[in-house]
């Protein structure tokens, strides 16, 4: 499944694929202001680094939109990648520390300056990036089941 999130400007930006390995990304924006009536506007945005499905994203606290895990068909399995797309003026996809598990079908969300990540396919540990350290850090706690969180 690709990934979708707004951005805190509104726009928003979608990444990976939905049934097959993709590093495409696109950036959809509104109309220019005052333009009700007009549609909104469709870009392909710079190639991922890495070729993705079933992966998850979240809007990092500094605006960049990070992409997280997911099903690699180049690699063969589940990857623990995760990188980010800058919004400034060169538009570029930088890589960010690896996840100590490599996750798929998995939950994640952004709070305070952290990316939490849950479960996954096979997998029913939990951790987090800590933006300000830059570094992950496993969770003391683990969830129940290992049946992945589509």
């Amino acid at each position: 499944m690709f990934v979708a999130a707004r951005l805190p400007d509104g726009r928003i930006v979608c990444a990976g694929g939905r049934y097959e390995t993709t590093t495409r990304a696109e950036f959809l924006g509104p109309p220019v202001q005052g333009a009700m009536d007009a549609a909104w506007t469709l870009r392909e945005l710079p190639a991922m680094s890495v070729g993705r499905y079933d992966c998850k994203g979240c809007v990092l606290s500094d605006g960049r939109f990070a992409v997280l895990g997911g099903m690699c068909i180049y690699i063969g399995s589940v990857t623990s990648s995760r990188e980010a797309f800058s919004l400034s003026a060169d538009e570029h996809w930088m890589p960010l520390p690896l996840m100590h598990d490599a996750r798929a079908y998995f939950a994640c969300a952004a709070v305070a300056k952290c990316s939490i990540v849950a479960g996954g396919l096979r997998r029913t540990s939990t951790e987090v990036y800590d933006e300000v350290l830059g570094r992950w850090l496993r969770l003391p706690c683990n969830l129940p089941h290992d049946s992945g969180l589509g």
